[in-house]
C-alpha cells in the first residue's frame, strides 16, 4: 500500500500532516524529507493526523523519533492525533508515548500548541 501524504497550515501557521496507508521502510522517505523540511523551515510544533494509517513500523518510528529531538531543541513537539489502536499501541509498547503527545482529535491538539505559544505583541 501506498503512502499518500498531505500537508497543510492552519490560518496561524501551524503545519498539519495528514497520513494515508501504512508506513514501514519502502514508504517512510517521503515522509522523512517533508518532516526535516519543515523543522528546516522553524516549524516546531508539528501536527500529525494518523486517522488513517493501520499500520507503521520501526523504520518510522525511528524517522518521528528523529524529528520529535529535532523540534525539541526549540521547545517544540510532535502531535499525533487520532491514532489507529495498532499504531497506539506500537507506541505504549514501545514507550514512546512518553515523548508523543498523542491526542484524540485535531482541536485539542492545536489548543495545545496555542496555549504554549506566546500571543505576539
Amino acid at each position: 500500500m501506498l503512502l499518500e501524504i498531505r500537508v497543510e497550515k492552519t490560518s496561524d501557521g501551524i503545519p498539519l500532516i495528514y497520513l494515508k496507508g501504512e508506513i514501514d521502510l519502502q514508504t517512510c522517505g517521503e515522509f522523512r524529507d517533508i518532516l526535516r523540511d519543515m523543522i528546516e523551515r522553524r516549524s516546531h510544533n508539528i501536527v500529525i493526523d494518523f486517522a488513517n494509517v493501520p499500520y507503521l513500523d520501526s523504520a518510522a518510528l525511528g524517522v518521528l523519533v528523529d524529528a520529535v529531538r529535532r523540534v525539541r531543541e526549540d521547545d517544540g513537539g510532535i502531535y499525533l492525533v487520532a491514532t489507529t489502536p495498532f499504531v497506539r499501541r506500537a507506541f505504549e509498547i514501545t514507550r514512546l508515548a512518553r515523548i508523543f503527545e498523542l491526542v484524540d482529535d485535531l482541536d485539542s491538539a492545536l489548543d495545545h500548541i496555542r496555549s504554549k505559544t506566546p500571543a505576539a505583541v
